[in-house]
């Protein structure tokens, strides 16, 4: 059975491309989860704002997806998922912002 995810995509205020995410990644979804990520940058888009601050879990499958695309990224994720991203090495990689609560949303 596929794990729940809502994926949205469109345009910040500021006319950044957005992708939010609600929900799990993981390997039941994560395929999913990589071409809307791959859409959403685009041929030539710049910068992409990936709000994961109402994803409540995220595994190896998803850190893939947003490794392969790290240098276009600037990720938002709740305080919750931190450590992951920290411990992966992630941060080093794509802009992190933590963001307490729905402020990201």
């Amino acid at each position: 059975m596929t794990t729940p995810l809502h994926i949205t995509t469109g345009r910040a205020v500021d006319g950044v491309a957005r992708l939010s995410a609600v929900g799990e990644i993981d390997l039941t979804n994560a395929a999913e989860f990589a071409a809307r990520l791959r859409d959403a940058l685009g041929d030539g888009a710049g910068r992409l704002l990936v709000d994961l601050t109402r994803v409540e879990y995220l595994d190896s499958a998803a850190l893939a997806t947003l490794f392969a695309h790290a240098e276009r990224l600037d990720i938002r994720i709740s305080p919750l998922n931190e450590a992951l991203l920290t411990f992966s090495g992630l941060d080093q990689l794509a802009a992190v912002e933590v963001v307490a609560g729905d402020a990201g949303a």
